[in-house]
């Protein structure tokens, strides 16, 4: 029988922050806080039967906002907004106006800003087990948050089913806007959460986003074909990396519909584990944790730069500076939503 139950509640800056555990029937089982909708952990079984929570993060939610952590801050598991990714130069231009947002990579706006989505308390709208378990949470983010125009108003819905766990995010605004989101889990399918090197990854791309060297999409598409960016067969993470940067690019997903579609792949070292990835979104944005920080995680386990993954599916990073790319403008009246999906195997 699917089950939620609340788990851990604390009080953070006069606020509720709570944790739920989600679990389906077959026992694949989601930790999900409302503060910066973290997924804290995801437990599922490998081939032989054996559990195995397959992101980073920390035991205790109160980990998520110690000084140690973000000094060096990798958003684990966090749903980060209301503009994934960067955009260059922290502005743009929106209906003939200049708008600047809050820059807080360089010169740019790396996922929303200072203090974007991933580190808001969000309300707790409902928690349900039918058709499955979830819960749904809200942040309402005021007019001129970190700069962004109108007050946008979000809804992320996590659902665990079996071997699933599925994550809707929808948002309205009041004035026109801008909104990319991205869900940003540390992935290793390992029973030891140590280097992703030898672990598999398969991305159905043709084609990479050109980036400056701050990480700005320039707005060209580049083939991944008989590159180093061509997954589209079975390879380990290293096979063909740079062992001193690893990957923080993003990939065109093959799509010939706005339906689900599989967007990525991946297979621990040992082969016992499968995962998937499924989205409405059109990129896919691989990063293999470089600057995840030296950090004590969950169960004591010593992180470090590349002992994870992230499958980040997303819009085109800095569309709203390149018209070539589709838009991120969200309107009045009109409804912003994305779906993504992670299998196991």
């Amino acid at each position: 029988m699917a089950t939620v139950n609340l788990i851990h509640k604390i009080n953070y800056k006069d606020q509720a922050v709570e944790v739920y555990e989600l679990k389906s029937d077959n026992g694949t089982t989601a930790v999900i806080t409302n503060y910066g909708c973290i997924i804290m952990k995801l437990i599922v079984n490998d081939k032989n039967g054996e559990a195995r929570d397959v992101v980073l993060g920390f035991d205790h939610v109160q980990d998520y906002w110690s000084d140690e952590y973000l000094k060096n801050y990798p958003y684990f598991g966090a749903v980060v907004g209301r503009y994934a990714n960067r955009i260059k130069g922290a502005a743009f231009s929106l209906n003939g106006h200049s708008i600047s947002v809050t820059a807080n990579d360089g010169s740019n706006i790396l996922h929303g800003g200072k203090e974007g989505f991933d580190k808001k308390v969000w309300k707790v709208l409902k928690t349900d087990t039918v058709p499955s378990a979830s819960v749904i949470l809200q942040y309402i983010s005021a007019d001129g948050e970190e700069g962004f125009p109108g007050e946008l108003a979000t809804t992320v819905t996590f659902s665990v089913l079996d071997n699933e766990l599925v994550y809707e995010i929808d948002a309205v605004t009041n004035k026109t806007t801008v909104v990319n989101f991205a869900h940003h889990g540390y992935f290793n399918l390992d029973k030891q959460h140590e280097s992703v090197g030898e672990q598999k990854i398969k991305i159905y791309a043709d084609y990479w986003l050109e980036q400056w060297e701050d990480f700005c999409a320039t707005g060209k598409l580049i083939p991944t074909l008989n590159s180093g960016y061509d997954f589209s067969q079975w390879k380990t993470v290293q096979q063909q990396w740079n062992k001193d940067e690893g990957y923080d690019q993003s990939f065109l997903i093959n799509r010939d519909s706005s339906n689900l579609t599989l967007a990525a792949e991946a297979k621990s070292s040992d082969e016992a584990l499968h995962m998937k990835v499924y989205t409405t979104e059109p990129v896919v944005h691989l990063y293999t944790g470089k600057w995840i920080p030296s950090v004590k995680g969950k169960k004591g386990e010593q992180y470090q730069g590349y002992c994870a993954f992230c499958f980040e599916t997303q819009h085109h990073p800095n569309a709203i500076n390149v018209p070539e790319f589709p838009s991120t403008i969200l309107n009045p009246g009109e409804k912003y939503s994305q779906v993504n999906k992670y299998k196991f195997g």
